[in-house]
């Protein structure tokens, strides 16, 4: 696991939500709860199979926190609503990233959550720590029925890199996206 993000709250980061969320590492007993949120985010969104080999790496949060950085976004009274995954470079689980940029994978909002702020703190979490470690750029990967994906990153300060959009299997068309620390607004 990498190490390094303390929690904090998230006081001037978005109004919406201010200082009731705190984002921190993933404690080992939200492991299960964690894989099972982001599993089912994204199985709200349609956006994987159940049955297929990318529902069983959501769920896997275990990996996520042995071989990234796992946060977790947690309202005041415990409940784990978000997570995002961030990769280091050197991590086995980054995708997309070269030397000097972060990669932020896996957000998730948990469905009955959303329209909270809750993805854009974890977001600007994300785009703090890589200020802070010196990170030159932060780069993900989305597909490309993400629409309101798309609309956070773009309120974040990412854009679009076409030239390193991926296919990871036949038809399935991954779209890069990047923001660098002059767009961060931190």
């Amino acid at each position: 696991m990498v190490t390094g993000v303390v929690a904090a709250t998230t006081r001037g980061i978005n109004a919406g939500v201010g200082d009731r969320l705190t984002v921190r590492p993933v404690r080992p007993d939200e492991l299960e709860e964690v894989g099972r949120l982001t599993l089912e985010a994204y199985l709200a969104d349609g956006m994987v199979n159940p049955a297929g080999s990318y529902a069983a790496q959501l769920a896997d949060a275990s990996r996520r926190a042995r071989d990234a950085e796992l946060l977790v976004a947690v309202d005041p009274d415990g409940t784990v609503v978000g997570t995002v995954t961030v990769c280091a470079p050197g991590s086995p689980l980054r995708e997309l990233s070269g030397p000097g940029e972060l990669e932020l994978r896996m957000l998730a909002v948990a469905p009955g959550a959303r329209r909270r702020g809750i993805g854009e703190v974890l977001v600007r979490t994300v785009l703090a720590r890589a200020r802070r470690i010196g990170a030159h750029r932060v780069v993900l990967c989305s597909t490309e029925a993400m629409h309101a994906a798309h609309r956070l990153y773009a309120r974040s300060g990412f854009i679009r890199l076409p030239e390193r959009d991926w296919y990871p299997l036949p038809g399935v068309r991954l779209l890069a996206f990047g923001a660098t620390p002059a767009a961060w607004g931190l």
